[in-house]
């Protein structure tokens, strides 16, 4: 598909030169493609909350020992 879009030169090259890809095309599909793993990254650890998992060091020490 093609798009027309006013991307900064500057920012465009240097995410080229970082991501380590060949073309301004790659860069952006790239740069796309992390940032959405990151924000699901981010949703899912949200999503999962905290929980307290009662053990002392050493219990868990032991459940690690014994898998």
């Amino acid at each position: 598909m093609r798009t027309t879009l006013d991307i900064d030169r500057q920012l465009l090259d240097e995410a080229v030169q970082v991501l380590a890809v060949s073309t301004m095309r790659e860069a952006i599909e790239t740069a796309l493609r992390e940032s959405i793993q990151a924000r699901r990254r981010a949703q899912l650890v949200a999503s999962l909350g905290m929980f307290d998992l009662c053990l002392t060091a050493e219990e868990f020490e032991q459940q690690r020992e014994d898998e």
